[in-house]
C-alpha cells in the first residue's frame, strides 16, 4: 500500500530540501517524495530508496524518471533487514525517516500508519539500527506526532541528540521534525579507547550505558540531553575522586567534556535484598560510609531512599550516584540514612532509633555512630 503523502511528508520535504546531502538513505520511502526532493539537491550524490512494501517501491520508481532522479537506486527491505550491512556500513550522511508513529487502534496494525501498541515502536528498532550505517558525521531527519510516546527517550537511549526543526498543528496533534546527530561523548569515548556502548539503566538527569576499555567492563554515565540540572560530568567525576580515596564509590576511571567512566559494578541493588540478616549487615556498612562522607564534609543526598543507589556483592557494598554530592559545612548523610533506617522498623525498636539517630544530630561523634551500630546488631538475633 502506498502511503499518499500528507501534512508529515510535506513538513518533512521542506528540511530534506534544506539539510539532506552526500549520500542519502530515504529508509520508508513510501511514494518517493522525500528520495526525488533528496536527487534534487546538488548538496546530494547518491540515494538509497528503501520500503518494506513492493508496490510502493514500483510505484516511486514509476514517478522518478527524471534526470535528477537517476542518483536514486531501489531496495525492498524491512527498515534494515537486507541492507548489506558490509556495503553500507558508516557509508549515510543524510538518512530520512518518516515512520509510521501513531498507535494501533485496531486488531490488525495498519503498518503505513502505526508504528506498533504505543505508536514508538518501529522508531526504536530503526533508531537501533541506524548507527551502524550512519557516517560519524551524519544526521537523520526523523518525523513524527506529539502522540508518540518515548521519542525523547529512544533518542538519549541510542546515543544521538536532537534538534527540533519545525512543527506543524494538525487536528488534534502536532507533527515534529527532529534533526538527530550522533551524541559528541561518542566520539569522545572512542579517542579514549572506550567501545562496544549498549545502554543499561537511567535516572532523573543522566543515562547509564555499559563499555568496554582495555577488555574490562565500564559504565559510562552521559547527561541527559533533557535534563535542566547544573550538575556535570567535571563534578561527579571530582567527587568519585575524592570518596574513591576513602574507599567509597566505584573507582573512577576518566571523564570527558560529556561523559564520565568507572567501574562497572557488579551485584544487586539493595532493593532486591530480602534477607533480614544480610540487610542489616548491608546497613551497617553504609551508615560507615555515610559516617566518613560526613567527616568529608560532603553530603550525598538520596539517602533517604536508597534502594536504588548501593549495590552489594558478596561483602562488598558500593554507594553510586554522585552527580548530586556537594561539599557543604553541614553534611546530613547519616541522618538521612538514619531516617531511612527508622522508615523500615517496627514499633518496639523505632522509638530508640529515633533517640539515638537525634543524639548523633548533636554531635555527630564516633560513639553516637557505635551506639546506632549495636542497635543494628541486636536486630540480627
Amino acid at each position: 500500500m502506498v502511503y499518499e503523502p500528507q501534512e508529515d511528508s510535506f513538513l518533512l520535504k521542506e528540511f530534506v530540501a534544506r539539510y539532506a546531502r552526500g549520500n542519502v538513505l530515504d529508509m520508508g520511502t513510501g511514494s518517493g517524495i522525500q528520495a526525488r526532493e533528496a536527487a534534487h539537491s546538488a548538496k546530494v550524490s547518491r540515494v538509497l530508496a528503501v520500503d518494506i512494501d513492493k508496490g510502493s517501491l514500483a510505484y516511486a520508481k514509476k514517478h522518478s524518471n527524471g534526470k535528477w532522479h537517476r542518483k536514486i537506486s531501489w531496495l525492498h527491505s524491512d527498515l534494515f533487514s537486507k541492507v548489506p550491512p558490509k556495503k553500507y556500513a558508516h557509508t549515510f550522511d543524510t538518512i530520512i525517516f518518516n515512520p509510521p508513529y501513531l498507535p494501533q487502534e485496531g486488531r490488525f496494525r495498519h503498518i503505513d500508519l502505526e508504528g506498533g501498541k504505543e505508536g514508538h515502536e518501529t522508531i526504536a528498532r530503526f533508531l537501533e539500527g541506524a548507527s551502524h550505517y550512519l557516517k560519524k558525521d551524519g544526521q537523520i531527519l526523523l518525523v513524527f506526532s506529539s502522540l508518540t510516546p518515548h521519542v525523547r527517550e529512544l533518542v538519549e537511549k541510542n546515543l544521538y541528540v536532537a534538534e527540533e526543526l519545525g512543527k506543524k498543528h494538525v487536528f488534534f496533534e502536532d507533527v515534529i521534525v527532529w534533526l538527530l546527530r550522533p551524541n559528541p561523548a561518542g566520539a569522545e569515548l572512542d579517542g579514549k579507547g572506550v567501545c562496544c556502548l549498549r545502554y543499561f539503566a537511567q535516572g532523573k538527569r543522566g543515562l547509564v550505558f555499559v563499555g568496554k576499555r582495555a577488555g574490562k567492563a565500564v559504565a559510562v554515565k552521559i547527561k541527559k540531553q533533557s535534563s535542566e540540572s547544573p550538575t556535570g560530568v567535571a563534578h561527579e567525576a571530582a567527587m568519585l575522586r575524592i570518596v574513591n580515596k576513602e574507599g567509597i564509590g566505584p573507582k573512577f576511571i576518566l571523564s570527558t567534556e560529556h561523559a564520565l567512566v568507572y567501574e562497572f559494578v557488579r551485584g544487586k541493588l539493595l532493593r532486591e535484598i530480602r534477607e533480614k540478616n544480610e540487610l542489616v549487615g548491608v546497613a551497617m556498612k553504609v551508615l560507615n560510609q555515610c559516617f566518613t562522607l560526613d567527616r568529608l564534609q560532603i553530603n550525598k543526598q538520596e539517602m533517604t531512599r536508597p534502594w536504588k543507589h548501593v549495590i552489594v556483592k558478596g561483602s562488598k557494598v558500593t554507594m553510586i550516584d554522585f552527580e548530586r554530592a556537594r561539599k557543604t559545612s553541614s553534611p546530613h548523610n547519616v541522618t538521612q540514612f538514619c531516617q531511612f533506617i527508622g522508615n523500615n522498623l517496627d514499633r518496639k525498636h523505632k522509638k530508640k532509633w529515633v533517640a539515638l539517630a537525634k543524639g548523633y544530630s548533636e554531635d555527630k561523634s564516633e560513639m553516637a555512630l557505635k551506639k546506632m551500630q549495636e542497635v543494628l546488631r541486636a536486630l540480627r538475633n
